[in-house]
């Protein structure tokens, strides 16, 4: 009796720190991400009334990098998100036709389509470029934990096809090794994509899933925050970042956060 009594006690305890650890990732999560909106407000550049990919780049990408900076912007910077979607309209570009998943405004998402990166305009030494999806089906889609997440996400709206969804996302789990997803770019180039955890943590939202490795996504994507607020595009197998903290890979963890605070909330 009495063991069992400090077995109780012991799980009660247990729980309890549970909660509390999981309280301490939120907190610490939610603050990340208003680092993320700071840091995304200060590479506004008001001479083209748009972010450019990184600090100091003069390359500004429409879509994906300045669509996604409006999305997560608008709930608490209104004026300036409407200031960044109308410099992506007045120059005559209207989507991508993949990254709007995201945001259910790609009707035409799926099947996965090849895509083309082309230059819509120079501003003095700013060269705006933007990405586009073609006409052409992309074979070998499944091969690319970015592309089954946003196939998951896509087939999942509105119960479209939740079977598929939860192969395409069983499908990306199956590359997580614990440090990242090590799909085919991961071992051609040894290096860690931090946008796929992203994409990952918006698909657990989406699917109302609670995979193990959820938590170890969070921890993964919040180490990889620079000091600036921004987050580092790549990282190595000890979690050591690689390259820099740009706009779209910026966007993409804020998303995330958000996404995965409202069902983990």
């Amino acid at each position: 009796m009495y063991g069992s009594a400090r077995s109780s006690a012991a799980e009660a305890d247990g729980a309890t720190d549970r909660v509390a650890s999981s309280s301490t990732t939120v907190q610490k999560a939610l603050a990340a991400a208003t680092r993320g909106r700071k840091f995304l407000v200060g590479l506004f550049d008001p001479a083209v009334e748009l972010l450019p990919e990184y600090r100091g780049a003069n390359v500004y990408w429409l879509y994906h990098d300045n669509y996604l900076a409006a999305k997560v912007l608008a709930p608490h910077d209104k004026m300036l998100a409407a200031r960044i979607a109308a410099s992506i309209r007045k120059r005559g570009i209207t989507a991508s036709g993949k990254i709007e998943i995201l945001f259910d405004e790609s009707p035409e998402g799926f099947p996965i389509r090849q895509y083309e990166l082309t230059d819509v305009e120079r501003v003095g030494e700013r060269i705006i470029k933007t990405e586009v999806v073609t006409g052409e089906p992309f074979a070998g889609w499944r091969e690319y934990v970015d592309l089954l997440l946003l196939a998951a996400i896509f087939k999942a709206k509105q119960s479209r096809d939740l079977d598929g969804a939860k192969h395409d996302f069983a499908a990306a789990l199956e590359t997580w090794d614990g440090r990242g997803f090590r799909d085919q770019v991961t071992k051609k180039t040894g290096r860690y994509a931090t946008y796929k955890l992203a994409l990952a943590l918006v698909a657990t939202a989406r699917l109302k899933l609670q995979p193990p490795a959820r938590e170890s996504i969070v921890a993964a994507l919040l180490a990889q925050q620079a000091d600036d607020g921004g987050w580092i595009t790549d990282y190595d197998a000890q979690g050591q970042p690689v390259g820099f903290a740009n706009v779209e890979t910026t966007s993409l963890a804020v998303l995330a956060i958000e996404r995965w605070h409202a069902v983990a909330s």
